[in-house]
């Protein structure tokens, strides 16, 4: 069931923010992210231009649709990096409202100590995405299959952990402690991601993921929370499955 959840809570987002009405607090981070595409295709087309010149290629059709195709996914692994970053404080702040349209109220750190979790978060995370992308980049050189297999897998990861990170942070897990989370709720983590992954691939549906996958994330990780609160059994035991058991700060 947990695989399941997982893969449609975007879609369960989506239904959240058109029932609760929340449209409007999508409006600015979807023109952000209509520029960040924008800003990602000229830079992987420029990049892929210049690499694949001088490679010889059987024919110019097929020198095309290579570019075209590497393009598309060049800048998409970059609009999946980048956009955390351009769209944290929007993506936050709605999945902070879903919370206390459902809770009635939501944790909120200290700001100063805040901020400075999130910019040593995303500064983890930038250095773990990019010997990622090193690492898929040196496996496709050996064998595309393999390469490509584990380019979907860390795809799904971090698309994964990005959903999360809202709720997490607000409770101020660490940053090992969030990957903990997610590990230690597998089948949730995958059906997420790769929930997130096809909802990603849908035309023009890039620039409107990234809010919707928030409130999905938010939703599930509440839902999973409250059953963990409901299944826990004697009073001060230590939950292995809780988020807060640990990596604090």
């Amino acid at each position: 069931m947990g695989f399941f959840r997982g893969f449609f809570a975007l879609f369960r987002g989506v239904l959240f923010v058109s029932r609760e009405r929340l449209w409007h607090l999508i409006v600015l981070p979807v023109l952000l992210n209509i520029a960040l595409a924008a800003g990602a295709a000229l830079a992987a087309a420029r990049y892929f231009r210049q690499e694949l010149a001088d490679r010889p290629i059987g024919s110019p059709a097929l020198a095309s649709l290579l570019f075209v195709v590497a393009t598309a996914l060049g800048g998409i692994v970059l609009f999946v990096i980048l956009q955390p970053l351009l769209g944290a404080i929007f993506n936050d702040f709605l999945a902070e409202r879903v919370e206390r349209k459902i809770l009635g109220e939501a944790p909120r750190p200290a700001f100063l100590a805040s901020a400075g979790r999130a910019a040593g978060h995303a500064l983890l995370k930038l250095v773990l995405y990019a010997f990622a992308f090193v690492a898929g980049l040196g496996l496709s050189a050996v064998t595309a299959g393999i390469g490509g297999a584990v380019g979907l897998v860390l795809g799904v990861l971090f698309l994964a952990y990005d959903g999360f990170d809202y709720p997490l942070s607000r409770r101020s897990v660490g940053f090992w402690a969030k990957w903990r989370y997610l590990a230690l709720h597998p089948a949730q983590t995958i059906g997420y991601g790769l929930g997130a992954t096809l909802f990603y691939l849908i035309p023009l549906a890039l620039v409107v993921a990234p809010p919707l996958a928030a409130v999905g994330a938010t939703l599930l990780f509440l839902e999973t929370e409250n059953r963990r609160a409901k299944n826990k059994k004697g009073k001060g035991r230590i939950d292995e499955t809780s988020p807060l058991r640990d990596g604090q700060g």
